[in-house]
């Protein structure tokens, strides 16, 4: 197994693919986004193996964001089989088909939430973007939640694990107990869990009751899509239920001068970030906990054009 690590034109540095070798040939797991620098690291270190993209039998995809789908076209176009767990892959052809709805709902859903006019537009134009680095999408084959994905003769199964997205799936290898893990569990950062107008209705409590199962698994290595592997899956995964909670708690916090907007309480707990791009996952990412919390009956949403929440 190789980790080839591919550059990315943001926040995050880079995100890894996972060349794996079996006895019957070689597989991927995720293919990095379009860019030239991004094509070159995956072609270089598919080089380095001694193969290119030809040799590629399967690519599994473990969601549809363009820093793990975006070269998919590529792959598929060399030959290799791209696998995705079957309702991500239809909702990634949805997203890279150019659906301007999709967008058009978001914007008008940031504006409801409190972004303000500029940071919104800020926010449009990284989705606009963004649809640049991903590559028109080739035949995609669906797996189910637990259906085998064989790697070169090496049995793994993908597994559903929402939050991230809402059909994210890992990949497990149970012979030598590895875990894939996509952006599900990371090593240094906690992915973000955000809550859109067309996604799951509470995503970070699928998220925690996700990736509190997966640590009851026996794995023994974990190959994260940032970062370097490591070993520790439960530790890490305690880590990451502590973060949540006190990530919970000062959303709480945040209100108890009364009603906020997702974005006031977003300024509190996030402080200045870097455009657009940046800003529409914060504010979901709050979103998202203001959800939980609502669902636990902390906080109540208090209706109008403009969304506030207050504690209850």
């Amino acid at each position: 197994m190789r980790l080839i690590e591919i550059p990315l034109n943001m926040a995050l540095r880079s995100v890894n693919a996972y060349l794996v070798e079996g006895d019957r040939g070689w597989s991927l797991v995720d293919s990095g986004i379009h860019t030239d620098e991004a094509v070159k690291a995956l072609s270089d270190g598919l080089a380095t193996a001694g193969i290119s993209a030809k040799d590629v039998q399967r690519t599994f995809i473990t969601h549809y964001h363009p820093d793990h789908i975006g070269l998919a076209g590529m792959m598929g176009d060399a030959g290799s089989e791209v696998v995705m767990h079957r309702p991500e892959a239809r909702y990634a052809r949805r997203v890279w088909s150019g659906d301007r709805t999709l967008r058009e709902q978001f914007v008008a859903y940031l504006d409801t939430h409190g972004l303000p006019a500029d940071i919104r537009s800020g926010a449009e134009q990284a989705w606009i973007l963004g649809m640049k680095t991903v590559l028109p999408l080739p035949p995609i084959t669906e797996v189910e939640d637990g259906g085998p994905v064989t790697f070169g003769g090496r049995a793994t199964r993908a597994v559903w694990t929402p939050g991230h997205t809402d059909h994210h799936a890992v990949l497990v290898e149970d012979g030598e107990r590895l875990l894939f893990s996509g952006d599900h569990v990371l090593p240094r950062i906690t992915s973000n869990v955000g809550l859109y107008p067309h996604g799951h209705d509470n995503p970070l409590g699928e998220y925690l009751d996700s990736v509190g199962r997966l640590a009851a698994l026996p794995i023994g290595r974990v190959l994260p899509a940032h970062g370097q592997p490591f070993d520790d899956l439960r530790g890490r995964v305690e880590q990451i239920l502590e973060h949540h909670a006190a990530r919970l708690e000062e959303c709480l916090t945040s209100l108890e001068k009364g009603p906020r907007t997702a974005y006031e309480v977003r300024l509190r707990l996030f402080g200045t970030l870097r455009g657009g791009h940046e800003e529409r996952f914060a504010l979901v990412e709050i979103l998202a906990h203001l959800r939980l919390l609502e669902r636990r009956g902390r906080v109540r949403a208090l209706p109008g054009s403009t969304v506030r929440w207050e504690r209850i």
